[in-house]
C-alpha cells in the first residue's frame, strides 16, 4: 500500500502543477489580450487628435487666406 500512496500523491502533484501552468497561461493571455486592447484604444485616440489638429489647421488657413473679407476695428 504505500507504493499506492505515493502514486496517488504523485498524481495530484502533477495535476496541481498542470492546474498551475493553466491558470498562468490564462492570466498571460488575458495580459497580452489587455495590452493589445490598450493598444487599439491608444491608435483610435491618436487618430482622433490627428482628425481635430488638421481641421483646427484647415480652419485657421481658411480664415487667415480669405483676409479680405476679416477686418480688425
Amino acid at each position: 500500500m504505500p507504493s499506492d500512496s505515493k502514486r496517488s500523491e504523485a498524481v495530484i502533484e502533477e495535476f496541481k502543477k498542470r492546474k498551475l501552468a493553466r491558470s498562468a497561461l490564462r492570466r498571460m493571455r488575458e495580459i497580452i489580450h489587455g495590452f493589445e486592447q490598450d493598444r487599439m484604444d491608444d491608435v483610435r485616440m491618436a487618430r482622433i487628435g490627428i482628425t481635430i489638429i488638421l481641421v483646427m489647421l484647415v480652419l485657421a488657413a481658411y480664415l487667415f487666406f480669405r483676409g479680405d473679407l476679416v477686418t480688425l476695428t
